[in-house]
């Protein structure tokens, strides 16, 4: 039996190496082009058989670089899983061999019995197969990603629809908020560090189910126990989709012992039953008097529940922002065209602004319902002290560029507005002396933002 709390942790570094993956192939697609924008508008703008051509060369030197990361990146993954699999196995059977000795058997140890080495390995190979399915479908999406953003921008510029920087900003905007999705069978999409995330911690799960059977086959032990924890899925059917009113009980393996229900209620073998996809619960032999696992209310449960589901979509939403500011950083520091490169910057200040407040978001919602920060949960692969000063710094940018818009096109002040920084001359977000500000407005020459800048100038 494996503990709710362990299951939860057990597959942190194998979505660790699938999200260093995501990262990278994000990078190589957006410094890819960058790449062709810095070649100029001319070539944007040849014959159509002569760009298509390029493209996929572009497109062939991008998937020879992906399929290098992901040579690297299985390498890992092979070890990750592999340690991760004989850890759960060993830890599986310390709690069932700790009830077999109590009641006077004497149960084998896993690497002695040939039968549980081959469930470990049979279940080893399977989840191994789930990653490399991922990966291969993952560098075929990133692959047509570039090139159908490259003919978007294509026919929308030689059309006339749009600017050449309009164009590479609306695509890049597009790569940096979608990123690289997995799509299963049934149309359901995650990314790859998610789907990493759920098929390695359910192939642990069975695989620890398939140990813990066989073993109580061979002690022809009858009684089995479920683990319990707060926050169990809740889903209002009266079955075994349901976890709250399952766990933690005594059961019959057998369905020969009538003073206890047959295990076969908890829905193991199906999707959304024990040990199913994401389940953090397990089961082991009991004695049918001793249950370690605590009780819970169900409408307590319930509240849990709601509260977790909630937060884990909350630390979900700053992770996948975070990525986008990395990536967004990226095209800022791989552009070299000046226009583009502070549109591109704006996007970066308002991805580091909107990360600000699902932070702050999310500390108020763990302090108003007692919750603990989890910072594990919101820690991305690449994100470093350095990415996070950045950010800060774009956010402080961002501000500087609001409080400029409190101003009419006389340099008035709008109703209701507040000046922030731009009353400070001490102050370094004062827009004399914000660079990025003064680029953008240079190359905005008779637009209505060059004229309110102008007239503070005048003003102060």
């Amino acid at each position: 039996m494996l503990k709710p709390d362990y299951l939860l942790h057990i597959s942190e570094g194998a979505e660790d190496i699938a999200e260093k993956l995501h990262i990278e192939i994000m990078d190589r697609i957006i410094k890819r082009m960058m790449i062709r924008i810095g070649r100029g508008e001319e070539y944007l703008l040849t014959a159509t058989d002569k760009w298509n051509i390029q493209v996929l060369q572009d497109a062939g030197y991008l998937l020879e670089d992906i399929q290098r990361l992901l040579t690297d990146a299985t390498k890992l993954q092979q070890q990750e899983i592999a340690e991760a699999f004989e850890e759960a196995g060993i830890k599986a059977l310390e709690h069932d061999h700790s009830v077999y000795r109590d009641a006077g058997l004497s149960p084998m140890p896993l690497e002695q019995s040939p039968h549980l080495v081959r469930i470990m390995q049979r279940n080893y190979e399977a989840t191994l197969g789930e990653w490399a399915n991922f990966t291969r479908t993952t560098a075929e999406t990133a692959q047509q990603l570039f090139i159908n953003e490259c003919d978007k921008m294509y026919n929308l510029v030689s059309s006339g629809a749009v600017s050449y920087t309009e164009a590479f900003l609306d695509a890049i905007k597009r790569i940096v908020n979608d990123g690289l999705t997995i799509t299963y069978p049934t149309g359901h999409t995650d990314t790859i560090e998610t789907a990493t995330l759920r098929c390695v911690r359910t192939g642990i799960s069975q695989m620890s189910g398939q140990i813990t059977d066989t073993r109580m086959e061979e002690m022809d032990w009858d009684i089995i126990l479920t683990s319990s924890h707060l926050g169990a899925r809740v889903t209002g059917r009266n079955d075994y989709s349901d976890h709250s009113w399952w766990q933690g009980k005594f059961y019959s393996r057998t369905g020969r012992d009538d003073r206890f229900p047959p295990y076969s209620v908890c829905g193991q073998g199906h999707v959304q039953g024990i040990h199913g996809a994401n389940c953090r619960h397990s089961h082991g032999p009991g004695d049918g008097e001793n249950n370690p696992f605590e009780q819970y209310d169900s409408e307590e449960n319930k509240k849990q529940y709601e509260i977790e589901q909630r937060q884990r979509s909350i630390e979900r939403r700053i992770r996948q922002t975070k990525r986008q500011v990395m990536e967004a950083k990226t095209a800022v520091e791989s552009c070299t065209d000046e226009k583009l490169k502070f549109e591109l910057d704006l996007m970066y200040q308002k991805k580091a602004a909107l990360l600000k407040k699902q932070n702050d978001y999310y500390n108020d919602f763990c302090e108003r319902n007692g919750q603990k920060r989890l910072q594990e949960r919101l820690a991305v692969a690449k994100w470093d002290r350095q990415q996070a000063t950045a950010a800060r710094g774009a956010v402080q940018r961002h501000n500087s560029a609001k409080s400029i818009e409190k101003f009419d096109s006389s340099g008035i002040m709008k109703s209701g507005a507040t000046s922030g920084a731009l009353t400070d001359k001490n102050d370094p977000l004062y827009i004399k002396r914000d660079e990025h500000a003064k680029k953008y407005y240079e190359s905005m020459k008779n637009s209505k933002k060059d004229n309110i800048v102008a007239a503070i100038s005048k003003n102060t």
